[in-house]
């Protein structure tokens, strides 16, 4: 028989910690549901690693249904998703779902884009940028845009803590989301003449004779080519190149200063001879970025960085080559390769099901849609009156705009250790309720009753989890529930909502 002391040392915490599961009971459940999973789902990985291992046989077989295949697509393309959008896009079929999500232009978001404005970044709050976002995250109707936005904004990194204008965060953010799937060039170059960009990484008050090499640097190694793939020398050039630019401030009423719109200034410019990586001329910003991104090293760069936030982590050389090669083809246009990338067949392989780590961001805001929360995520998440240290991104370790460094968040198995499952258990666990009182996981009043556990269990783990968990795992909710056959109170159904958003695989993409 399993003791506390076989049990991994996550799980022996959870069960002293009855402010998480509310019961040592519920505890129980999940220190079952993770063994039944058979994984190691806090173990180590790298920057963009899986959370899991082998495939198992029975997750092989689940991806022959095409609604997993949906879902599956739901998960990686966007952040979750209603019951309601679940039907709608299950009954569309996979084909038209990635259509429409891949041509996301069509789709009107006009509402998103209101709810959104109701919260929308003030002068000399710099946390509310990132609440804006988050709104337009939990209410858009165009997921892959938003998710996009999001793969942008983790690797063309700013901090709003450094740049210190949340206006001129949020213009950053609408660049990239309207460039999701611009060429690449024209994206490093819009990025590079954005404010908060030169601001950040030092660009503004570079000038000739004195150039600053912080953005170059940064640009080659953590934005377009990777390490290895440049010298020293190549950014002592083109750092020259990227001189000339100055972002003037002035102060708001509260007496903060605003960043206005960059200005050139050619006498501030380096306009001699220069050569980076191999090529020789008097070159400006964009003839730089041109140079950088016709190197064969970049496209498998971004191909690569590509693959790994959508597929899995460490692809070979054959799992890229045929996305470089339409990124080529394409003119390199971002597009034409994440569409290519969402109707592949390893898209859809067994290694990529439940292969990565939902990022905080995910996890939260799926969880706030499959409760039918989400026109009051702004209030769940940012946690107003508690200080930014208790706010459950911050616990989670991913505050929107605000990355750790300059090469964004690690990523993959990096979001899982006991301090940050315990932030995503009690985010679960205040869900929906005022601060201070017991838990109460609240499903939207528009919520079906239930006359039975089982019958609740069915249509939640169907859009939560693909009807796909060990019997083991099921067993043990049910159980918990007093068996598939009992009576459901409006108590017993939060709590098997909960441990159902608790489980294993509901933080795997």
């Amino acid at each position: 028989m399993e003791t506390d002391d076989d049990r991994p040392n996550l799980f022996r915490r959870l069960v002293t910690r009855r402010s998480v599961l509310g019961t040592a009971a519920g505890a129980s459940v999940l220190a079952a549901a993770y063994a039944a999973f058979g994984r190691d789902v806090l173990g180590g990985g790298d920057d963009q690693a899986s959370g899991s291992g082998s495939v198992t046989s029975t997750e092989a077989l689940a991806l022959e249904r095409e609604e997993v295949r949906v879902a599956h697509l739901l998960r990686r393309a966007g952040f979750g998703v209603t019951r309601e959008e679940y039907d709608r896009y299950v009954t569309m079929g996979l084909d038209a779902t990635t259509d429409e999500i891949v041509n996301f232009g069509a789709i009107d978001d006009r509402e998103a884009e209101a709810q959104a404005a109701r919260v929308a970044p003030e002068e000399g709050n710099v946390g509310s940028a990132a609440l804006w976002w988050v709104v337009r995250m939990a209410q858009t109707k165009r997921p892959l845009q938003e998710k996009m936005t999001l793969f942008w904004h983790g690797l063309l990194t700013s901090q709003v803590s450094v740049v210190r204008d949340p206006i001129a965060m949020a213009d950053q953010n609408e660049f990239l989301r309207q460039n999701v799937f611009a060429r690449f060039p024209d994206i490093l170059k819009g990025i590079t003449r954005d404010r908060a960009m030169m601001v950040y990484l030092d660009m503004a008050g570079s000038r000739r004779g004195a150039p600053n090499e912080n953005y170059p640097r940064e640009l080659m190694e953590l934005f377009s080519l990777g390490e290895g793939n440049f010298t020293e020398q190549d950014v002592r050039e083109a750092a020259r190149a990227f001189t000339g630019w100055a972002v003037p401030r002035q102060r708001n009423d509260s007496g903060r200063p605003t960043l206005l719109e960059p200005v050139f200034s050619q006498r501030n410019f380096d306009d001699g001879s220069k050569t980076v990586l191999g090529e020789t001329g008097p070159f400006d910003a964009d003839d730089v970025l041109d140079i950088i991104t016709k190197r064969p090293e970049s496209a498998r760069y971004i191909t690569s960085r590509l693959f790994r936030f959508f597929i899995y982590s460490e692809p070979t050389d054959a799992d890229l080559q045929p996305f470089i090669d339409t990124y080529l083809s394409s003119g390199m246009n971002i597009g034409a390769t994440v569409e290519a990338m969402l109707r592949s067949d390893v898209f859809y392989s067994g290694k990529a099901y439940r292969a990565v780590v939902k990022s905080p961001l995910e996890y939260a805001i799926g969880a706030v849609k499959a409760l039918g929360l989400q026109s009051n995520v702004a209030t769940v998440l940012a946690a107003r009156g508690q200080g930014r240290d208790n706010a459950p991104l911050n616990q989670m370790g991913q505050v929107p705009m605000e990355p750790p460094n300059v090469a964004g968040w690690r990523g993959g198995a990096a979001w899982l250790n006991s301090s940050t499952m315990f932030a995503r258990l009690n985010f679960l666990n205040s869900l929906g309720t005022p601060a201070g009182q017991p838990r109460q996981v609240a499903p939207a009043a528009s919520t079906p009753k239930f006359a039975t556990a089982g019958e609740a269990f069915d249509y939640y783990a169907t859009f939560l989890l693909d009807a796909n968990l060990p019997d083991a795992a099921r067993l043990a909710v049910l159980d918990y529930a007093g068996g598939p056959d009992a009576a459901l109170t409006a108590e017993t159904q939060r709590d098997l909502v909960y441990l159902l958003l608790a489980m294993p695989q509901y933080h795997l993409s």
